[in-house]
């Protein structure tokens, strides 16, 4: 009888654990997002992010690696951007499951100097580590053709493991 109430205990304690990580990540999410969407404090953006943030572009094969190349890549405080829309994105579907985030979207269209660059649809895996940073952010993004030489661009396919 004693054992069946330890078991019981056990996985009354787990599902409440494993409940408040998905809500402090749904938390923590909502907030990331939505800094993402007004696009006005990369401090707090950036504040998001593990030390050791691996960044993986898989269509433009960018591998970024730590917070100081993650804040070059972003370039966010760059003159030249300028949202058009009220949000810099829009999101349309979101899974949380465990430490991992997997969201759907579009950029809405931006203008970068002169130029109007169209929305764009993109595909975001941010996986957290305990403390609640995000520690791999994996992006597919619907660059459009005027954005990325497809001639000269990177291979991400050489960071598969053999």
């Amino acid at each position: 009888m004693k054992s069946h109430i330890l078991f019981y205990a056990v996985v009354l304690i787990t599902t409440i654990s494993c409940t408040t990580k998905d809500n402090d990540i749904s938390k923590t999410i909502e907030q990331y997002y939505k800094t993402y969407q007004d696009r006005n404090d990369f401090e707090k953006f950036l504040g998001f992010y593990d030390e050791k943030i691996v960044l993986e572009d898989i269509i433009n094969a960018d591998r970024i690696v730590g917070k100081k190349a993650l804040e070059d890549f972003f370039d966010w405080n760059n003159p030249g951007y300028k949202k058009i829309a009220a949000d810099a994105l829009v999101i349309y579907e979101q899974t949380i499951e465990g430490n991992r985030v997997v969201t759907s979207g579009y950029f809405n269209e931006f203008l970068w100097g002169e130029q109007k660059f169209e929305a764009m649809h993109f595909v975001t895996i941010l996986t957290f580590n305990q403390s609640g940073k995000i520690v791999k952010h994996v992006d597919w993004i619907n660059y459009p053709s005027n954005l990325v030489d497809y001639t000269k661009r990177k291979n991400s396919n050489e960071w598969i493991k053999n």
